[in-house]
């Protein structure tokens, strides 16, 4: 296929609550919308979900908007890709959410011009038609914590992930547990636990969590290594692992035994894949994450929570709990606890364009008549 028109949206979504972590606090989310044209008028579209400050990775929005528009674009524009996947030899691994945002939109182009789903294009094995949600809550006291899993239990939601952080995570967690001793429960620190705190964190093996995620403040494999060996819970890594060599080393130093797996994280569906295959051979839990992120990515992310052998609900749940509107259609819904998976071509989803260019606050397009910017709105 030949790339004939490249399109950027940067796009600011209002989220429903203020979301926090041990890091970060965001009432608003801001990602790059890519939109791909081929010669024959095919689409697909992808996104880098990259935040605007580097409290998750080093790369930010700015970044990835920086490398798309000055190197990976123009090197893309009236090229022939025969696969979505060559672009991995193309470009490095230094900005992995902009390269997984152009990866995932000529996965979903490619997908639909060859009348195929992703899953099919990328994995071509069995998956389910439907996958248990499951619920991320944000640093909030306790009292609001059960007040919100009792109505996510009502609405058949099993499985709660909650930020924590040292100050007060552990408590939050034991009153929880006393309310909800039955539920699926885990926890994610965003590494706000420092490395002489070990002692302090293997408390939580009281508690029957699923893992514990990203707990210490540290590059070090070797801290998670001793972790690990100290603690029952399995040691959930996420941001810790960038890339697929991460993971290698990880796994040889026995410092994790689940990981959480994000499209934008590990640069695309293609390492993700490795990831996956990584885990498959050394009995690595892994699961589906998402990054806050519109229903062009998290879509992704659904389609990776197919996979049979994900060992819990990854934390996906209904568009509608996050956005009021969300850019794909239909938007991604849950019944029962149940969110059913798309069998359509590419994603699945078709893209409201109005509603898109309702929440765009920059916009740039290469190519088409003379390979020129359309500088519409600034970013």
């Amino acid at each position: 296929m030949r790339i004939e028109k490249t399109e950027l949206f940067h796009i600011r979504m209002p989220l429903n609550f203020l979301f926090k972590t041990s890091q970060a606090a965001i009432q608003h989310r801001e990602t790059i919308i890519i939109k791909i044209t081929d010669e024959l008028g095919n689409t697909g579209y992808g996104e880098a979900v990259a935040f605007n400050e580097p409290f998750y990775t080093n790369e930010t929005l700015a970044d990835s908007k920086n490398v798309l528009i000055n190197e990976y674009i123009p090197g893309l524009i009236h090229k022939d890709v025969k696969h979505p996947f060559d672009i991995h030899n193309w470009f490095d691994l230094s900005y992995p959410m902009a390269l997984a945002g152009l990866e995932n939109a000529l996965l979903d182009l490619y997908a639909r011009r060859h009348k195929q789903s992703v899953m099919d294009v990328a994995f071509n094995e069995e998956t389910n038609d439907e996958i248990f949600a499951g619920i991320v809550l944000g640093d909030q006291d306790a009292s609001d914590l059960k007040k919100q899993i009792g109505h996510y239990l009502k609405e058949g939601y099993i499985r709660f992930k909650i930020k924590i952080k040292p100050e007060d995570g552990f408590a939050k967690l034991s009153a929880v547990r006393k309310s909800y001793p039955d539920i699926l429960l885990l926890a994610d620190a965003n590494k706000s636990y420092k490395p002489e705190q070990i002692e302090e964190i293997t408390e939580f093996d009281r508690l029957n969590l699923l893992c514990l995620e990203e707990p210490l403040d540290s590059t070090d494999f070797q801290a998670y290594q001793k972790l690990q060996k100290k603690m029952q819970t399995p040691v959930c890594l996420d941001e810790s692992i960038e890339t697929v060599d991460d993971l290698k080393t990880a796994i040889r130093l026995e410092a994790l035994k689940a990981v959480n797996i994000k499209v934008g994280r590990a640069g695309g569906i293609y390492h993700a894949r490795k990831m996956i295959g990584l885990c498959r051979e050394n009995d690595i839990k892994y699961r589906i994450g998402s990054m806050l992120e519109s229903g062009v990515s998290k879509m992704l992310h659904v389609h990776l929570a197919s996979l049979k052998d994900t060992y819990i609900p990854g934390d996906l749940s209904s568009s509608k709990r996050y956005f009021e509107k969300d850019i794909i259609n239909p938007e991604i819904t849950v019944e029962k606890g149940m969110l059913k998976v798309p069998k359509g071509y590419g994603t699945g989803v078709e893209i409201e364009e109005n509603v898109l260019r309702s929440f765009t606050i920059g916009y740039m397009r290469m190519g088409g008549e003379n390979c020129e910017f359309d500088r519409g709105l600034e970013y």
